[in-house]
C-alpha cells in the first residue's frame, strides 16, 4: 500500500502552498505599518520650545540709596511666559523656573561681594557671596529652581562698586521654564 500524498517524511502533513494567502498577509502587515507611520506623523504634536530669558549687564550705577543694574535681554520662546524690563523680569505664567546668575569682578575689592535675586516687595530668593581677593578676576554665581507666580517681578542686584564689576557677557542672569 502506498502512503497518501498529504504525508511525506513520516507523519508530518505536507504544507499546502497558497501564494494568495502570503500576498494578502504581507500586504496587510505593510498596510498597518504605513497607516501607523502616517498617523504618527499627522497626529504627533511638537513639544513647545523652552522659554529662555538671558540678560547681560549693560550698565551699573550706584547711589546713596540703591544700586541700579541695567540688563540687555534676549528672550526666546517666552511670549506668554516672561516679560522683560531693563531692570527686571515679570513672570506672566505660574510655574517652575530655573534661575541662574553670575557676577564677575575685574579687580580685588576690599570686602566680600554678593549677588542677590529677589522679587517685589523686596523678598530675597537667593544670595551668594564671592571672594574679595585671591583670583584677580573672581566671580560668584548660583543656579536653582523656583516656583514663581504670575505677576512676580524679579531683580538681580550686586553689592560691588561699578568700577570693580565686569560688564557684558561676564556678568549675567536669566531663567528658563522647566
Amino acid at each position: 500500500m502506498e502512503a497518501p500524498n498529504l504525508l511525506e517524511n513520516g507523519n508530518i502533513p505536507q504544507q499546502r502552498k497558497c501564494p494568495c494567502c502570503k500576498v494578502a498577509l504581507y500586504t496587510s502587515i505593510f498596510g498597518l505599518i504605513a497607516l501607523s507611520v502616517v498617523s504618527c506623523l499627522l497626529l504627533h504634536k511638537q513639544p513647545p520650545e523652552t522659554c529662555w530669558a538671558h540678560g547681560f549687564l549693560l550698565n551699573y550705577s550706584t547711589s546713596t540709596n540703591k544700586a541700579t543694574m541695567i540688563w540687555e535681554w534676549n528672550l526666546k520662546h517666552c511670549d506668554d511666559l516672561v516679560q522683560q524690563n531693563r531692570k527686571h523680569l515679570i513672570i506672566k505664567q505660574n510655574g517652575n523656573y530655573f534661575i541662574y546668575a553670575q557676577i564677575s569682578r575685574q579687580k580685588n575689592v576690599t570686602e566680600l561681594f554678593s549677588v542677590e535675586l529677589y522679587k517685589e516687595p523686596n523678598i530675597s530668593l537667593n544670595k551668594a557671596i564671592g571672594p574679595k581677593a585671591g583670583d584677580e578676576k573672581g566671580m560668584v554665581n548660583f543656579g536653582r529652581p523656583f516656583y514663581l507666580q504670575k505677576g512676580d517681578m524679579l531683580y538681580c542686584e550686586a553689592n560691588i562698586s561699578p568700577e570693580a564689576i565686569r560688564m557684558g557677557n561676564d556678568t549675567y542672569w536669566g531663567l528658563y521654564k522647566i
